[in-house]
This record gives structure tokens, sequence and C-alpha cells, in this order.
């Protein structure tokens, strides 16, 4: 099988065909263009692969070439250290190096998610990214008032009666204009998360079984469930629990050396952020109810565990039961959270006691 390796770039891309032999039949300068990269590889003739590394344009790649290749492989560049620590780097050569990994199966692919969870991800991001474009106009407001002698009580500031009372009480014009400025942006910001909001729940029309079924689970709204499903797109494709635990960012990192751990385990700085930061969200709210999660959670802090150590815990049981639901397609049981029984360490109790 021929292999076809792309150093992708925005304008043009470096194409290589390389035989199964490793012999290199074609090097060309191509278009970065859908129409363009199907014309080139599709008139390359036999099987191929065609791989490239991960990248934003990543997703028309995989659209534009999946039906010209036996198979497309989008793989992890942090993976690929033949190509990034390469002192005599360019684009020939990275393209050879990638055909060359590829040809060994050296290299690490990434999931292609389908238009659906692309486009579901891509709404998310951009509804937080308003969110936090409120946040920062919100800090701002109440900056002024608080430079201007103004006292602000919660959201009273920012509500109608509020902003009346704020802009009477300033006396300088141009402190007035900046804090209607700052009411205006904020105004226009509601209204564009209002119609995010309307765009995502039609973006999640297709999972609509899945989020009803995922919302059961104690601490998960809609916003955490339509997160879980845009970036997690199908717990089957991990190879074990194990996977999807690091993926989430849940894992345990721990060195060895000499066939024995160095230190401590420690918890993991990897993972999807998206994922992590809204099961730790989730975590924080099922706690705080009358649930199976809130009482497995008490049962750790009873047993001398660190709060940081026991939401944690609380977090993978939530992922547990979010891979739970998604496979058998059953709703939350809150019998079936297995809760721990309370046994204290006699360590801890004997430190305390001291």
């Amino acid at each position: 099988m021929k292999t076809v390796s792309l150093d992708v770039h925005t304008e043009a891309s470096q194409l290589t065909v390389v035989s199964a032999e490793g012999e290199v039949l074609l090097e060309m300068k191509v278009a970065t263009n859908a129409e363009e990269l199907r014309r080139v590889v599709g008139a390359i003739a036999g099987p191929k692969r065609v791989v490239f590394e991960e990248g934003p344009l990543s997703a028309m790649l995989h659209e534009a070439l999946a039906p010209l290749a036996e198979e497309v492989i989008s793989c992890d560049p942090s993976h690929n250290a033949l190509i990034a620590l390469a002192e005599d780097s360019n684009d020939e050569r990275d393209a050879r190096r990638l055909a060359t990994l590829a040809r060994l199966g050296a290299v690490r692919p990434v999931y292609a998610p389908d238009a659906s969870h692309r486009r579901l991800r891509s709404l998310l991001r951009h509804d937080r990214s308003l969110g936090e474009s409120m946040t920062g106009t919100k800090n701002r407001i109440k900056a002024l008032a608080r430079r201007q002698g103004l006292r602000c009580r919660g959201a009273s500031v920012y509500q109608s009666a509020g902003r009346a009372e704020a802009l009477g009480r300033l006396s300088d014009a141009a402190a007035r204009w900046q804090m209607q400025s700052l009411y205006r942006q904020l105004d226009a910001l509601r209204r564009e998360r209002v119609g995010a909001h309307r765009v995502i729940e039609k973006a999640g029309r297709p999972f609509r079984a899945l989020l009803s079924r995922l919302t059961t689970i104690p601490g998960v709204g809609p916003v955490t469930a339509r997160t879980l499903v845009a970036w997690l797109a199908d717990p089957g494709r991990f190879r074990s629990w194990q996977a999807l635990n690091a993926y989430a960012g849940l894992g345990l990192g721990q060195g060895w050396t000499n066939w024995q751990p160095t230190g401590r385990a420690r918890a993991s700085r990897r993972g999807n952020r998206e994922v992590k930061r809204v099961l730790f969200i989730a975590a924080e709210a099922a706690i705080r109810g009358d649930n199976a999660l809130a009482r497995r959670y008490q049962a750790r802090r009873a047993c001398g565990w660190d709060p940081s150590k026991a939401i944690r815990d609380t977090a993978r049981t939530l992922l547990k039961i979010v891979e739970a639901l998604w496979r058998k397609k059953s709703r939350y049981d809150d019998s079936q959270v297995r809760v721990p029984t309370v046994t204290p360490d006699p360590v801890r109790r004997t430190k305390a006691r001291a």
C-alpha cells in the first residue's frame, strides 16, 4: 500500500508519495483546499493511506480524502519526535519522515469525530468564550464603579435599577460615558449568548435521547451533558476504562525507574480540559445534594481523604456512570452507586489526636 503524507500549511501543503518498499514516488506542492487535494490524491493509482499531523485543518482534510483512500490518519504531532526534534527540518524532509513513521506504524492516530460532534464542540467553545467575555465586562463595570467610590453589592450594579443609580451618582462625564459603553457591551454579549443557546440546543437535537439520560445524573445539567457528548463522542473508541479516565484527565501520574515507582502518584495534569472542567463542576454540584454521590464523598472524607482527592474520586465516579448510561442506554439509578464503608485511617486519627 502506498503512503501519502502531507505537511499541511494554510496556503499550500507538501505532498509525498512513498511505495510499500519505502521508495519516494512523488513529491509536489499542492494547494490546501478540498478540491485540489481530491484531484491530486484521487489521481494516485492503487490502494493508499493518507497521513498528516493533527491541526486546525484536520477535519476538512479527513472529510475531503476519506472517500479516496483506504485509510486516513490524523496523527498526534507530540509523539513524532523524529520530526519535531530534527535539526534539518523543512517541508520536504518532514513529509518524508512522516511517511516513514506511518509505514513503520509509529504514528499515534487522533480520533476524528463526525460533523455533528465537531459542530457541537465549536458552538460550546463559542458559548464559553461569550460567557468569559461577559464576566470580564462585569468585572470592568465593578472596577470602574469602585474607582469612582460607588459601593457594589452583588449583581445590583448590572440590573436596571442599579444601573440608573450608578450612572446618576457619576459626576464625571467621561466616567459616565465609559460606564454606559460597558453596559452596552454587556447587553450585546447577553443577546449573543441567548442566540448561541438557541443554536446549541438545535445542534444537540440528534443526541436528544442521550442528553436526556445523562441529565438524570446528580450534578449534570444540560451544558455538562452537551460537553460530554461533544468531546467523548463515543466511549467505545477507548481501549479500556483507564484510557477513558486518562482522556478526561482523571488518571494518576507515576514515574518509574529500575522497575520501581519514583515518589508518590500524583493527579494527572493531562487530558481533555473541557471534559475535566465540567466533570469537576458536576461533582461539586452533586456533593451538595442528597444522593449516593454525596454520600460517597462524605464517606471518603470520613476516612481521612483530602477534599481534593475526594472530589476527584467523585468526578471519576461520575465519568464511570456516564460511560455506563451511554453504553446500556439506561437512566441513572442511585442504588447502583457504591458507597464505601467508613473505615477511618488509624494513622490519620493518631496524627489528629496529637
